[in-house]
């Protein structure tokens, strides 16, 4: 089962960073700027923009909230896409991220050698695989999604009911055969 962590940190993550919000809005006046709890994006025209208003982010963040940003806070070009929600974010589309997919088929592995032992708490799969599915959704993955579904060994997919049908063809017809 998979935790989104603590709701009332979530909560005070929203309340404690509306600080930053206004700062990046009313006083840098950046037109596009998002935030998903303490995670944010910024969309500037050029780098020396970006390395100028990254100054003046850590300087008010650590001045007015007592916080500094994390190591992994950078700038990049947008060809690069957007690394933002468990997305890369491009102009044209989205794409999951590369350590979701590892993630989801590590998850299924496991699910089918416990189906396998007779182990596997279908609730438990169902949930995580449903979640999977509808983060999923929101980018460029159907034929991923596709893939990922006809490897779990405990679901009914596309290639189990095709090859029950084969089963059930060729019983028809030994039976056939025996009037």
């Amino acid at each position: 089962m998979h935790n989104i962590g603590n709701y009332t940190s979530q909560f005070f993550a929203n309340i404690y960073l509306n600080e930053l919000d206004q700062y990046v809005k009313r006083v840098l006046k950046i037109k596009y700027y998002v935030r998903y709890m303490d995670d944010f994006v910024l969309l500037l025209n050029t780098k020396q923009e970006c390395i100028n208003i990254k100054k003046k982010i850590e300087l008010f963040l650590y001045k007015n909230l007592r916080l500094i940003l994390n190591s992994k806070s950078k700038y990049y070009p947008y060809k690069m896409g957007v690394n933002f929600c468990g997305y890369r974010i491009f102009t044209t589309h989205r794409l999951l991220r590369t350590s979701n997919k590892k993630k989801i088929k590590k998850n299924i592995k496991n699910w089918n050698k416990k189906y396998k032992a007779n182990k596997l708490i279908f609730k438990n799969a169902i949930q995580s695989l449903n979640s999977w599915l509808g983060h999923s959704s929101h980018c460029n993955s159907y034929k991923l999604q596709q893939k990922m579904l006809n490897k779990c060994d405990f679901l009914f997919t596309s290639s189990t009911l095709n090859q029950i049908e084969k089963n059930l063809v060729i019983d028809i017809e030994k039976q056939g055969k025996l009037f």
